[in-house]
């Protein structure tokens, strides 16, 4: 049988080449699409979604193939698809649009626009018939009233223009702890108390959120807010947003008891959860999060990794043409899988006749092993030692079945997500699989998402590199190597660090405003420049910029990157103090700024190990820790200090140097920028 392709059958993206033998002549976003709207004078269909979207596929199969919706949009429309995780800039872009005309959004995402990207109107989800009379009545209006249909295109461009955009510095005003306290008390009036995070649904993990209320709590000693955070962490891991069987975390839950998943598995998810319940550890001690965080790591290795070292970017929801298929579980083949252990693995893991998603069974922890231990008369390691034979066999079991799509794009900015976890973990752990996935994680970027001259491209597909990388990229990727820094003392990750910073610099930084715009020159077609100001389930690439300069300011002794760090700060306050939990990497931003600085040093021999034998037990936000060399290339390093003496500077003060790592661990945890002075060091 003959297939017929649109211009997108030479895309690598999985999501547009879903979409390559639909009857829509869909164009990829480019010169070809505009050129040839400005030359027909038609309407634009900027359609953006992405390859593990449900209502993308919906849409898709209702409207997009079938012929007599596809035929009016190729004789009245040039149709461009995009993939928004390659083109956050114009997702960003189409999605303020689509807000200001109809005061939500999300995926799919579809834009009129006039034939040089102007928005006219647009929305998300339609059903084939009202998708067809918006098509018609939308160029009815084009050719008969074409200056109306104008003068809105000219309103909400000025509308997209005016927001995520700060254009001018902002005078500078003390920023004082009780910022940060009046912040998250009015944000706890939101806390869920029974389940975790915020009240409603649906309830995603925003991992970035969460991490900067344990950091808060931590500074400020704020028990409620510690007990929250706890909560929020015992519910995700326990409810069916977790996979139990699998390792990994879907990527929101639909209701508010974190129960019932929308079951893509995206890899910023996992790789910032693994980072958060590491963290988490530190300040616990809760062995159900190590056990997370290995099985996690174990499905991203399993699941996402590519034979190149990087991570694949989704696995989507759908099998078979239904959600959820892969994971989900009717009672009956609970019982003929597992036999007489069935009722015991029932009850653990809530198992009902009916379930709770189309007839099936999603699973969460319904009952603890001690009080299923009870109920049955048996002792806990019979418990433990059942339900790990039952997941074996349930796992194996779904093995056979048809596997959801993963989209093979390698991004570049998840991928420093996961490279950052995975130090991470190391730090806390000491398991050296982590550094050394890591390490090759990092070196697979370096290797597929690097030009010759050392700029940075977002995707590799197939073989292809492509699109220049965007804010977030170069953000994320510096984040990334000051971890990798912190976790090995090998400068080379620092001084990398800091020629993406200039790097990043020339392409992406406003003089006149000391921002970051989210896109550069290389960028084409877009009608704005844009900033990444807003926190979503990924923090700002802005605010990660701000982090990572003053991060770097220490460890480079660069004034500069300071003063460009609290400029931002003080452009984004009117913002933050309005923002609620959707600022919340600026709120860890502000708390970084605030608190000393904990610069940390060490010589002499086996000095690495050390150091990060006590780094492993700090929770301290702000610390700077290095290793000093007579030969280092770093300035923080150019004082020398004594051979097996740990220093510890705090700000502008240097305290006693001290051969016991207690000391310094027992120092910081009295260091609180919420009212508490420090002591000096015996």
């Amino acid at each position: 049988m003959n297939t017929s392709y649109n211009q997108l059958a030479s895309e690598t993206s999985p999501y547009l080449l879903q979409h390559a033998t639909n009857p829509v002549n869909w164009y990829p976003w480019g010169d070809e699409a505009f050129a040839k709207a400005q030359q027909e004078n038609k309407l634009i269909l900027i359609s953006i979604g992405y390859s593990s979207c449900h209502w993308c596929h919906v849409m898709e199969k209702e409207s997009f193939t079938n012929g007599e919706v596809a035929e009016f949009m190729n004789d009245h429309y040039v149709c461009i698809k995009v993939d928004r995780e390659e083109r956050p800039d114009v997702d960003q872009i189409y999605m303020n649009a689509i807000q200001i005309i109809t005061r939500s959004g999300g995926w799919p995402l579809n834009c009129f626009t006039l034939p040089n990207g102007k928005p006219v109107f647009g929305g998300t989800y339609f059903k084939p018939q009202g998708w067809l009379d918006i098509l018609k009545s939308l160029h009815f209006a084009w050719m008969t009233e074409p200056k109306k249909v104008l003068e809105v295109a000219e309103e909400l461009t000025q509308g997209v223009s005016s927001t995520e955009i700060i254009s001018e510095k902002v005078e500078h005003s003390p920023i004082k702890p009780e910022l940060l306290t009046t912040y998250v008390s009015n944000w706890s009036k939101n806390f869920d108390s029974r389940y975790g995070a915020n009240k409603g649904a649906p309830k995603f993990a925003m991992p970035g959120s969460i991490q900067f209320l344990l950091d808060y709590a931590d500074l400020a000693q704020d028990e409620d807010v510690k007990n929250h955070v706890k909560l929020t962490l015992d519910k995700m891991q326990s409810g069916g947003t977790y996979d139990h069987l699998g390792g990994g975390f879907f990527r929101y839950s639909v209701d508010e008891q974190w129960y019932v998943p929308h079951f893509e598995k995206m890899l910023y998810d996992n790789a910032q959860l693994v980072n958060l319940y590491s963290n988490a550890y530190r300040h616990f001690k809760d062995e159900q999060y190590r056990t997370l965080v290995y099985q996690t790591v174990d499905f991203m290795r399993r699941e996402l990794r590519s034979v190149d070292g990087g991570f694949y970017s989704a696995i989507d929801a759908d099998s078979e043409g239904e959600e959820g298929n892969f994971y989900t579980y009717s009672k009956e083949e609970i019982d003929n899988l597992l036999g007489p252990d069935a009722e015991l693995f029932s009850i653990v893991y809530g198992i009902t006749g009916s379930g709770v998603h189309l007839g099936k069974n999603v699973l969460r922890i319904a009952a603890s092993v001690n009080e299923t231990a009870c109920l049955l008369g048996l002792n806990t390691n019979e418990v433990i030692e059942k339900l790990k034979v039952a997941r074996t066999k349930l796992f194996n079991a779904r093995l056979t079945r048809i596997r959801p799509i993963t989209d093979d794009k390698i991004i570049l900015s998840w991928n420093a997500l996961t490279i950052k976890a995975l130090a991470n973990a190391y730090v806390v752990f000491g398991d050296k699989r982590f550094l050394t996935d890591a390490i090759e994680t990092a070196n697979s970027i370096e290797r597929t998402h690097t030009v010759e001259n050392g700029n940075l491209y977002r995707i590799h597909c197939k073989g292809k590199t492509s699109t220049p990388a965007f804010l977030d990229d170069y953000a994320y990727l510096i984040q990334a190597y000051i971890a990798l820094y912190q976790s090995t003392f090998n400068e080379d990750w620092l001084l990398k660090s800091n020629d993406l910073m200039e790097k990043a610099m020339a392409k992406f930084f406003d003089n006149k405003s000391e921002m970051f715009f989210l896109s550069s020159s290389d960028h084409d077609n877009i009608i704005v420049r844009k900033m990444d100001i807003t926190d979503g389930v990924m923090p700002s690439s802005g605010a990660v910029m701000a982090s990572n300069l003053i991060s770097l300011a220490q460890y480079f002794r660069n004034d500069r990157y300071e003063e460009i760090a609290t400029q931002m700060l003080q452009n984004i306050l009117k913002q933050f103090l309005r923002g609620g939990p959707y600022v919340y990497k600026w709120a860890h931003v502000f708390l970084k700024h605030i608190s000393n600085s904990a610069e940390i040093a060490l010589a002499g021999n086996d000095a690495e190990r050390k150091l990060l034998g006590l780094v492993r037990r700090l929770t301290y936000l702000n610390t700077i820790p290095y290793i000093y060399k007579a030969n280092s290339n770093l300035p923080i390093a150019s004082y020398p200090v004594e051979e097996g003496l740990f220093k510890l500077c705090l700000g502008k003060s240097c305290q006693l140097p001290t051969p016991n790592p207690e000391d310094i661990e027992k120092h910081l945890s009295s260091e609180r920028p919420f009212g508490n002075s420090h002591k000096d060091l015996p």
